[in-house]
């Protein structure tokens, strides 16, 4: 009887667990270019999706790699759209207007990949619905992605 009440709900659930699965591509393990390649082949920055923070960060991919790793994208909004596009990062903000501006919150700019502060008359609609935080730090570890830093030195 347990048996069949368990089959029941999987079979019951099924749709909703599924529609939530990670794509298999957004879940494959990347490895950063650590030397030069043999033949000069270059080296560029590219996007690849972490499951466990459920964002894209940036990663230096190999030109001498023979393999294609699929878990690789040209840009951050290309890699949240295949692996999670319900993701309020994703969202355009809501633009509320008035006299004058009172209540601080944060917004993700996609075009910039930085949380920016915007200023409102009323106090802004959050959750997870809205690209909008009361506070800079949430705003940051959901949506900002992890940037390869360049140091040139200048010697």
């Amino acid at each position: 009887m347990q048996l069949l009440t368990i089959f029941a709900l999987l079979c019951l659930l099924g749709p909703t667990l599924s529609a939530h699965a990670l794509k298999e591509r957004c879940r494959k393990p990347v490895a950063s270019a650590t030397r030069t390649c043999p033949k000069g082949e270059t080296h560029t920055l590219r996007f690849t999706y972490y499951p466990g923070t459920g964002k894209c960060g940036q990663y230096w991919h190999s030109g001498c790699y023979r393999g294609r790793n699929r878990n690789s994208f040209h840009n951050f909004t290309e890699c949240m759209k295949e692996c999670n596009p319900t993701s309020i990062c994703l969202k355009t903000p809501t633009q509320h207007r008035g006299l004058i501006p009172r209540v601080t919150s944060f917004v993700f700019d996609i075009n910039t990949l930085n949380c920016t502060e915007k200023k409102s008359f009323r106090t802004p609609d959050v959750g997870p619905q809205y690209n909008r935080f009361f506070q800079k730090d949430v705003c940051k570890n959901t949506c900002e992605p992890d940037l390869v830093e360049i140091i040139r030195s200048s010697g």
